[in-house]
């Protein structure tokens, strides 16, 4: 079932350029209950770099990653955009993706992988619609012209 993930490029080359991860608080727990809470959403979140790492179409953004520190930004950057408590302390994605050209079609095999990290994690389709839905504006700062 493919849902409409036209904004996880924001995640995209978050690797790329240096970034100081937050330590992660979820004081509000019952935000991320759907994902298993913080620590589950840190598990769907290692399972989701691990896929785009491998993933033939996009593998080559995340090659010199710090696989350690994408993970935590980006389970902070969830977090955050779900309420969770936790306050995402990376670079502007427009600013983290500015000349790297990423297509509509590299947005998209990104928001495939984090689409199934979700339905490997058994996230209800109601919350994984929540999650994008937070992750939705940062589209437009992600693909530019």
């Amino acid at each position: 079932m493919s849902h409409p993930l036209r904004l996880l490029g924001a995640c995209l080359c978050l690797a790329m350029l240096p970034l100081t991860p937050v330590a992660a608080q979820a004081p509000n727990e019952p935000a991320l209950a759907a994902f298993g809470g913080f620590e589950g959403l840190s598990r769907i979140t290692n399972d989701f770099v691990g896929r785009v790492q491998k993933n033939p179409r996009i593998g080559s953004f995340f090659k010199d990653a710090d696989t350690e520190r994408l993970q935590a930004m980006l389970a902070d950057q969830f977090c955050d955009v779900l309420g969770g408590g936790c306050k995402y302390s990376g670079k502007s994605m427009r600013k983290i993706h500015e000349g790297l050209k990423i297509t509509t079609a590299d947005f998209n095999a990104l928001a495939e992988e984090l689409q199934n990290s979700l339905d490997a994690a058994a996230v209800p389709v109601s919350q994984q619609n929540r999650l994008i839905a937070a992750l939705a504006p940062m589209h437009r700062d992600v693909v530019q012209p």
